[in-house]
């Protein structure tokens, strides 16, 4: 079964809106950008164009591209503070003059919506559209046999952190590894997010797998997945790039800041 995740978005807005409707005033999320990046800005209106639709305010605070770091983690305190404030999102890529770690981890656990910083109270986007898609199509985790691709910082790693949570042994593939179709074809669950446009052939998978894709790459100009688009063939789920787990990301943003509103 191919994964139609703009479908699943679609479902979990109509969800968002009528919790939204029953909050006496809609949270308020800051998207704090840094510059006059082309790509941040049209990241941020999509943002912005969907929190309109569910009915959650967004306050963009921009700033400069020469600020310093110590100015822009006193003006994420300013938020950190501010009551008004149920939500920060630090748009990313910052200037290669900021420490992104740094300026992540400023941002308070209980504010943090995309939950890129220490201790996070609601898992990272990509890990909640992972965890949605497995549970709506019934699918546990004891058992099974399940491998991440890559040890990213905005998917292996958050990935690989809320599977041991779960008490889930989790194999872990990497540049490093020796053994990759091996492990693959062994799997019963695949969770990629390694950027390596389809090196995930049909021969590497066993049939009826669990194929969730998570990375992204560009291929002669268009976006594509670590998964060969054939591999859905024999998947049980197969999320496809774009399509997949993408469309759930956004959304998951506005679904952890009514969870950390609360």
């Amino acid at each position: 079964m191919i994964f139609n995740g703009k479908k699943r978005a679609e479902e979990i807005v109509e969800q968002l809106k009528e919790q939204v409707q029953q909050m006496e005033i809609p949270p308020v999320l800051a998207i704090v950008l840094v510059g006059d990046d082309i790509v941040s800005k049209k990241y941020i209106q999509k943002k912005i164009a969907l929190a309109a639709q569910i009915g959650i305010v967004v306050q963009q605070v921009i700033f400069p591209e020469d600020i310093t770091e110590e100015k822009l983690k006193s003006e994420i305190d300013s938020l950190n503070t501010d009551d008004s404030v149920a939500g920060i999102i630090v748009q990313l890529p910052l200037p290669v003059t900021i420490n992104t770690e740094t300026i992540l981890k400023q941002v308070l656990p209980r504010k943090d919506v995309d939950a890129l910083g220490d201790n996070p109270k609601v898992l990272t986007p990509v890990v909640g559209a992972v965890k949605d898609i497995l549970e709506e199509n019934g699918i546990g985790l004891s058992d099974k046999k399940i491998v991440v691709v890559g040890k990213g910082k905005l998917v292996g790693l958050p990935t690989i952190a809320w599977l041991k949570s779960q008490n889930v042994e989790v194999t872990v593939i990497d540049k490093n590894t020796s053994d990759t179709s091996e492990q693959l074809l062994s799997a019963d669950i695949i969770i990629s997010g390694a950027g390596h446009a389809h090196f995930i052939k049909p021969n590497m998978i066993t049939e009826g797998v669990v194929l969730l894709d998570a990375g992204t790459s560009e291929q002669g100009g268009e976006l594509a997945g670590d998964a060969d688009p054939t591999c859905a063939e024999k998947c049980d789920i197969f999320t496809p790039v774009p399509g997949g787990i993408g469309p759930m990301t956004v959304v998951l943003i506005f679904s952890n800041l009514l969870a950390l509103s609360r």
